[in-house]
């Protein structure tokens, strides 16, 4: 029975001493912080930018360009694409051929003329262009259908952002020339 209650002193003992060693530990970090993982952060105060009442915006009557290309994109058409019912034949430098373009979300539209086919023309958006300036061959899409003309005349022009004092703008500038398109 000595021997049990012993064991019993020695254990007591020793959960008091864990006890009082835990209780330093926990005073020692800041009372409840023990593993102090995240660091202590204090609010400061700082002087604010003072705003003078004599200031007064400057509003432009014309649109300032956007940053992103802080010109107006420029294009040009040239050439023919010769249809003979199979393969497409890019003639007399067909090319469309793009300056100052750097605006990825610019978008090329397309003018087919006599009106009332449903063409797809491409390219038609700027981001699959090399940046800035460059040329491409035009890519034509009939959607499965037969073009009732011999002739088309295909121009195009670009949609670009810029900013103004209210917020954004779309602009659209032509594209100089045109494309022809012959069936055959």
């Amino acid at each position: 029975m000595e021997n049990k209650k012993n064991l019993f002193l020695v254990v007591s003992s020793l959960f008091v001493v864990a006890l009082v060693a835990g209780l330093v530990v926990y005073q020692k970090n800041g009372g409840g912080n023990i593993l102090n993982l995240s660091p202590s952060i204090s609010p400061t105060t700082s002087s604010l930018p003072s705003i003078s009442s004599n200031v007064t915006p400057k509003i432009s009557a014309s649109p300032s360009l956007s940053p992103i290309s802080n010109t107006v994109p420029k294009c040009q058409l040239s050439g023919e694409i010769i249809y003979d019912g199979e393969v497409f034949t890019h003639v007399q430098n067909q090319e469309f051929h793009y300056q100052e373009v750097y605006d990825p979300h610019d978008i090329i539209n397309w003018e087919i003329s006599p009106s009332g086919e449903d063409f797809r023309i491409g390219p038609n958006r700027v981001s699959g262009l090399t940046p800035q300036q460059g040329s491409d061959y035009l890519t034509i899409s009939f959607n499965e259908l037969m073009p009732k003309y011999e002739r088309y005349s295909l121009k195009a022009s670009i949609d670009y952002i810029i900013s103004t004092p209210d917020g954004a703008k779309i602009m659209n500038e032509k594209c100089s020339g045109k494309t022809t398109l012959t069936i055959k």
